[in-house]
C-alpha cells in the first residue's frame, strides 16, 4: 500500500463565471520513503494540489470529486477534528516564506517545541525543549538559538527552522512548497542537500514542489509535472532527465528553457503563448495552443495519462505512438 495516492482529483475556487478549477482530475502517488518532486509554471495547481493532501486550503474552496488516501484512510472524508490529529503528527508542511509563516512575537524555540506538546500531552515541557535542541542541531542551528525570534536570522536560517518544526513530530510525509524560493545558489544548495538527508535519515517521505526542474532533477526520486490544472507527465527522475527523456511536448519544452554547460552554447528557447485561462471551458489538450507537434484531435480530444512503461506515464495524445515504439 503507498503512502499517499490520489485519484481523479477536482478542486475548484467560486468565480463570478461559475467554478474556477485549480485542479481538474490529478493521480499522484507517493511510496513509503520516496522523494517525489512537482513541477509546473506559476498557476498550474502545485500549491493547491499539495494543500489539499492536509487540508489546508483556503475558504471558498472545493473538493469536488476524487479522493485522497493517505495511509490508507480517505482523508477527504474525515471531520475536521479528525484532520487536526493527521497535520505535523502525520503530514507537515514546509511552507513557502519562512518570515511569513512564521509568528514574529514567539521565540523559534517555542514554535518548534508547541506541536510536541500539542500531538503528544505525555511529553514534558522539558522532554519537548531538548527535543527541541535536537532538532535545531539536526538542522544545523546552534542550541543557544532556542530564544531568539525569527527576525534574527537570515533567510536560509528561516527556512531551516521550517524544516526543524515541520519534523518535530517525526511525521510519514513532509510537504516542502517552494522552500528555497528568494534564496542564494549556496543557500538553496545547502537547504535542498539537508532535506534530502534528513528524509533519509529518518526514513521520511516528502513532496517538493518547485518551478525548477533543476531542484528536482538533483534531489528527487521521481518527479511530476502539472500543467493548466493537469498533470502532463510522471516518472522517474532518472528516466524523465536521463538519456529516455521526458516525452511530453510541455516538459520537453521546460528543460529546454535550461541552459546546458555540456552541449553548445546558444540562446534559451522559451515556451511561446500563455497558458489557458481556467474560469472558461476548456476543451481538448490544454497545451495545445502552444504546442509545435499538436495533432488535429488535440483541439477537441482531453488525452489520459497512458503508461509508456519503466513507471513513466505522459498525458499527450503522441504517447500511444511512444508506448508502440518502446515495445
Amino acid at each position: 500500500m503507498s503512502l499517499l495516492e490520489i485519484r481523479d482529483l477536482h478542486i475548484s475556487y467560486p468565480n463570478p463565471k461559475g467554478e474556477f478549477f485549480a485542479v481538474d482530475g490529478v493521480d499522484l502517488t507517493i511510496e513509503k520513503g520516496e522523494f517525489v518532486g512537482l513541477a509546473g509554471e506559476s498557476g498550474c495547481g502545485k500549491t493547491t494540489l499539495a494543500l489539499s493532501i492536509p487540508r489546508l486550503l483556503p475558504r471558498g474552496s472545493h473538493i469536488g470529486a476524487g479522493s485522497i488516501h493517505f495511509n490508507g484512510v480517505d482523508t477527504t472524508a474525515l471531520s475536521e477534528e479528525g484532520m487536526r490529529a493527521l497535520r505535523w503528527k502525520e503530514i507537515s508542511v514546509v511552507f513557502q516564506g519562512a518570515l511569513n509563516a512564521l509568528n514574529p512575537v514567539h521565540t523559534i524555540g517555542s514554535q518548534i517545541a508547541e506541536p510536541i506538546r500539542i500531538h503528544d500531552e505525555s511529553v514534558s515541557k522539558k522532554q519537548a525543549h531538548d527535543r527541541t535542541l535536537e532538532l535545531l542541531e539536526a538542522v544545523g542551528i546552534p542550541a543557544r538559538r532556542f530564544e531568539d525570534f525569527p527576525h534574527q536570522f537570515s533567510g536560509g536560517m528561516r527556512q531551516r527552522v521550517m524544516i526543524a518544526m515541520a519534523l518535530s513530530c517525526m511525521p510519514k510525509l513532509v510537504i516542502a512548497d517552494e522552500p528555497i524560493t528568494a534564496l542564494d545558489v549556496m543557500t538553496q544548495a545547502q537547504i535542498l542537500d539537508l532535506l534530502r538527508s534528513l528524509c533519509d535519515r529518518y526514513s521520511l517521505s516528502m513532496l517538493l514542489i518547485s518551478h525548477d526542474l533543476s531542484v528536482l532533477a538533483q534531489t528527487c526520486d521521481r518527479v511530476a509535472v502539472m500543467y493548466a490544472g493537469k498533470m502532463a507527465e510522471q516518472g522517474p527522475t532518472s528516466r524523465v532527465f536521463g538519456n529516455h527523456g521526458a516525452k511530453h511536448p510541455y516538459t520537453q519544452r521546460l528543460l529546454s528553457a535550461y541552459p546546458n554547460i555540456k552541449h553548445e552554447r546558444k540562446f534559451i528557447d522559451g515556451i511561446p503563448g500563455y497558458p489557458p485561462d481556467l474560469s472558461q471551458e476548456q476543451v481538448g489538450c490544454r497545451f495545445a495552443d502552444r504546442c509545435d507537434v499538436a495533432l488535429s484531435r488535440c483541439a477537441t480530444e482531453v488525452p489520459e495519462l497512458i503508461d509508456i512503461g519503466g513507471g513513466q506515464s505522459v498525458a499527450c495524445h503522441l504517447a500511444s505512438d511512444i508506448r508502440a515504439g518502446v515495445q
